[in-house]
């Protein structure tokens, strides 16, 4: 006899920030991901939640980011930030090695009330 159990769920991370953290179901790309120079960025909210900002950095440390939420689209129907590097952007490409996204954001009920995250990644 043979027993096959699954199960299904919103998906699993190794990322204690992100898996811990209800309002966050995703980052894009995901932290330490080795990704291409134009690889979007951006992030998965919780229904209930809304992202304020999203700097991009060319650096491990955060440092001297380019904010980049006037050009992050809302998928329809869905809570997902995504900021696409293009010409005509502020970010045309991502950084060659190292780079840095740090989302601000806030549950809509609770204005002001805002969280943060940063994860780092990497573009060959």
């Amino acid at each position: 006899m043979f027993v096959l159990v699954g199960i299904i769920g919103r998906g699993t991370t190794d990322d204690v920030s992100v898996s811990r953290n209800p309002a966050i179901d995703e980052l894009v790309p995901h932290r330490g991901d080795e990704v291409l120079q134009q690889t979007s960025v951006g992030i998965d909210l919780a229904p209930e939640y809304r992202l304020l900002s999203l700097v991009i950095s060319p650096n491990p440390t955060c440092t001297g980011g380019v904010e980049v939420i006037d050009f992050v689209n809302q998928l329809d129907g869905l809570n997902r930030y995504i900021y696409v590097p293009d010409a005509g952007k502020p970010v045309t490409a991502l950084s060659a090695d190292d780079n840095c996204a740090v989302a601000i954001f806030e549950e809509a009920a609770r204005p002001g009330s805002t969280q943060s995250i940063d994860w780092r990644f990497t573009v060959n």
